[in-house]
């Protein structure tokens, strides 16, 4: 029905492990890789694209809570980064394996000023720079999205792609949430995003929206 309906991409939340020490999931639909490689299969069949959402959490990575994943707790950053890299490397092989037409990757889910456990913008370049490296060797062709939310604080979108063009970040896509109760107006949206367009050269788009 959405590809009929026009739909090209699906998005995809993938967490690193969303289960307890007992084996129970945490909720939320428990979107681990295997699930996010069915989904996957379902909308290439369709013929759409999966864009994939990691986390890089066990659970919700939000503005408010960036937690590191339970395997990679107490990590020095050059180790966190590598680990990062390798975990995006075997999971997009993973699901190019299983035909996954992957057509967009995003590295970190509403990363306003953190991720994977990470405060420090130099550290949050390396966690992206890591993800980002591996999809452009696993899937050259796709576009890699970066992610935040909060449009209608004044001036955060402009220091954001400030930042990540100051450390000289890998990306395509400067993707927004946009949830109208909370995010301010759409001609508010508009103008932040039309400056990142135009100042640096990037794609953008609402990634979430309700």
């Amino acid at each position: 029905m959405l590809a009929e309906c026009g739909v090209k991409y699906v998005r995809i939340r993938v967490w690193h492990n969303p289960y307890n020490a007992n084996g129970n999931g945490y909720g939320g639909g428990n979107n681990d890789l295997e699930t996010a490689k069915t989904i996957g299969q379902w909308v290439t069949n369709a013929g759409m694209k999966a864009f994939i959402d990691f986390h890089y959490s066990d659970f919700w990575a939000d503005p408010a809570k960036y937690r590191v994943p339970k395997a990679w707790e107490g990590m020095d950053i050059d180790t966190k980064a590598n680990a990062v890299y390798e975990y995006t490397v075997e999971s997009l092989k993973k699901l190019k394996n299983a035909k996954v037409d992957v057509g967009m990757v995003q590295v970190g889910n509403e990363t306003n000023g953190a991720i994977c456990g990470e405060k420090i913008w130099m550290n949050i370049y390396k966690i992206m720079s890591s993800g980002s490296k591996a999809v452009r060797e696993v899937f050259p062709e796709a576009l890699v999205a970066v992610h935040f939310a909060n449009p209608e604080k004044a001036g955060s979108y402009a220091d954001y792609a400030k930042k990540l063009n100051y450390y000289n970040l890998d990306y395509d896509v400067f993707a927004s949430s946009y949830y109208p109760f909370w995010h301010g107006t759409l001609e508010n949206l508009t103008n932040v995003l039309n400056h990142v367009a135009d100042t640096y050269g990037k794609k953008v788009m609402v990634a979430e929206t309700a």
